[in-house]
């Protein structure tokens, strides 16, 4: 027998979609950062053998920054975060950190919840006043919403047999692009 249930699509904007998927990320981003800053801030207790030579690597390449150098730090490095790098440096060796990965991760886990699926939701213009009505953004808008937001919407097998198809069909593409769109513009400006 076929399941006979019928879900109601709640009313959304597609701003308030936004922003929700947004704060999502941002507090999975935030709490990974107050689990880095627990996990340096307790150190002494949770690895006690390794302690005092950890600590005494993080002091003298914290003293020789201060010290003997100049230091920039790039990409809003701080010196603590630096210090966390220093103490933790064997960890991050077996074990490196990428906010990129960490970032995926975060995005497939929203994915899996199934809160944030469009298909839930009826995306409506509230900003006609109270009255609301059929969002009338043009048809590329509401493509890339769709395409944005795809991972949302698909399982995660659909969604990566899909990805690694766009992918493949995008290298492939780029290998057989026409000579003349892969010119270098000095060149071009030079012959002109």
């Amino acid at each position: 027998m076929k399941d006979m249930t019928f879900q109601l699509k709640v009313p959304f904007s597609k701003d308030l979609y936004q922003t929700w998927y947004q704060i999502e990320k941002s507090i999975m981003r935030f709490d990974r950062i107050f689990n880095k800053v627990e996990k340096f801030n307790a150190r002494a207790m949770t690895d006690v053998d390794n302690h005092e030579r950890r600590e005494r690597r993080m002091l003298s390449k914290r003293n020789e920054r201060w010290n003997q150098n100049y230091t920039y730090f790039f990409g809003n490095l701080t010196e603590e975060e630096q210090q966390y790098r220093d103490y933790f440096q064997t960890d991050m060796e077996m074990d490196p950190e990428d906010d990129v990965f960490e970032e995926q991760q975060d995005e497939a886990h929203l994915a899996a919840l199934g809160t944030l699926n469009p298909k839930l939701y009826d995306f409506q213009d509230y900003t006609q006043g109270h009255d609301g009505h059929e969002d009338f953004s043009d048809v590329v808008e509401q493509k890339i919403f769709k395409f944005k937001y795809r991972q949302m919407a698909d399982d995660a097998a659909t969604f990566t047999r899909r990805n690694d198809r766009m992918k493949a069909r995008f290298l492939e593409r780029a290998e057989h692009r026409d000579p003349i769109l892969e010119q270098e513009l000095f060149t071009l400006f030079q012959a002109d």
